[in-house]
């Protein structure tokens, strides 16, 4: 290994530098813009008012589909609200569940009368369906869709609709989502994975989300909770089923219709909502090819013309999928053309050096990301963030998984019919 360093220096660096950094390079460069904005922007892009004036009735809307082991406790997140209950109206609507959910709304409504919620059946399923009827029935001045196995910070609807009363020109916003597990409890394979989840989603909503706020390039209202101006939403197309990201779907719409307005859509960095860690990697693989394919199903509905590099750098739409469409391709090289190389002639040693050295910085990368979703969370977050510190360690083979299961969603995409129900590779095979 020594010689291979000591006679061509320059020749090694150049050529495992480039297969080193470039794969890095988005990584990286998204990781500094993140920083630096995070230490200009300290406060936040969208103020709220210290106190309101008056309380604006704000819609609930819950789309229910077998729900029976969440929805209780996502109701009591509502109903247990600093918001007056008076000024709350919910709305679960139930879309084909074959399960106990109507009980379970039927105790939550026995152990809180006071609060306004009713229940509606849909003919047929389909979460667009449903929260388009809830929005439809909705009297609130404020549209807030949450799914049904989430549930709200205490303080989750007052912030929101603080920043949405101090902020006009605000149209429609997303708040931070978090993954509700106990940081510490229990160390098994899926919990790893669980404890992965609780970085991921830290670094995406306290830091990503917050980036995308102040450059105005927020690209999608995250389903698990999101909140619209009334006018705003019925305004818009509403949730429509020709994408399997019905979100994305309209937070494009929505951002079409802003385009002669002063309007935007933001992000709420203190109104927090918590979603179950995901239970199975099954799951988990279902989850990320819709999210992957959905993308690019809704970037193909809006985007009619392909842009040159230019354009698409110039696009926030074109840099992400640059990031997580072109480059996953040059990410494939990494498994099938490393040991390809050594059947080539290669040193075994020099294999296994750049292997080694693109492990170090991925995982320089994530310790850096981890620091990042540390500094912008508040106290509590850290504390428990604190306790998990040594996740960092496993987060690269955790990406390089979602990596693997993305790029499924981009093979699924073009080969498949859109569908929610996404089977896994193994399950295929035995059917």
């Amino acid at each position: 290994m020594l010689e291979i360093f000591m006679e061509q220096p320059v020749a090694f660096g150049l050529f495992w530098g480039i297969w080193l950094l470039v794969p890095l390079l988005v990584d990286v460069f998204t990781a500094m813009v993140y920083f630096f904005s995070f230490l200009t922007h300290r406060k936040e892009v969208l103020p709220k008012k210290a106190d309101l004036d008056f309380y604006p009735y704000v819609t609930v809307v819950v789309p229910v589909h077998n729900s029976e082991k969440t929805l209780y406790k996502c109701l009591k997140s509502v109903a247990e609200q600093s918001y007056p209950r008076e000024y709350i109206q919910v709305f679960c609507i139930n879309n084909g569940s074959q399960d106990s959910s109507f009980e379970e709304f039927n105790r939550f409504q026995h152990e809180y009368p006071q609060v306004l919620a009713s229940w509606f059946s849909m003919d047929r399923a389909g979460k667009s369906i449903a929260l388009n009827a809830g929005i439809y029935g909705g009297r609130g001045s404020y549209i807030m869709n949450i799914d049904a196995d989430t549930w709200l910070d205490r303080d989750a609807i007052l912030n929101v609709v603080k920043v949405f009363e101090g902020n006009p020109s605000l149209a429609a916003a997303t708040g931070s989502v978090r993954v509700d597990k106990v940081p510490g409890e229990g160390s098994d394979f899926i919990d790893i994975i669980n404890y992965c989840e609780i970085i991921e989603y830290a670094v995406a909503f306290d830091v990503g989300r917050r980036y995308q706020n102040i450059a105005n390039s927020i690209y999608t209202l995250s389903g698990a909770f999101s909140v619209f101006r009334q006018d705003v939403i019925l305004q818009s197309f509403l949730y429509q089923t020709r994408t399997v990201s019905e979100d994305t779907d309209l937070t494009f719409n929505i951002r079409k219709n802003l385009e002669d307005s002063p309007g935007r859509i933001g992000f709420i960095h203190d109104a927090v909502a918590y979603v179950e860690p995901i239970e199975s990697l099954e799951r988990l693989y279902s989850q990320r090819v819709r999210w992957q394919r959905g993308e690019l199903e809704v970037v193909g509905v809006y985007y009619h013309t392909v842009p040159g590099v230019v354009g698409a750098l110039r696009d926030f739409v074109g840099r992400l999928l640059i990031s997580d469409h072109t480059l996953a391709f040059l990410r494939l090289s990494w498994t099938f053309l490393l040991p390809f190389l050594y059947l080539l002639g290669y040193p075994l040693a020099t294999l296994v050096v750049a292997m080694v050295g693109l492990f170090i910085c991925y995982f320089l990368l994530e310790v850096f990301n981890f620091f990042l979703a540390y500094k912008a969370s508040e106290e509590k977050n850290r504390e428990n963030l604190k306790k998990i510190w040594w996740i960092v360690f496993f987060l690269p083979f955790y990406r390089y998984l979602l990596y693997w299961f993305r790029f499924a969603g981009i093979i699924i995409g073009l080969m498949e019919e859109k569908s929610w129900k996404v089977k896994t590779p193994i399950s295929q095979v035995r059917n």
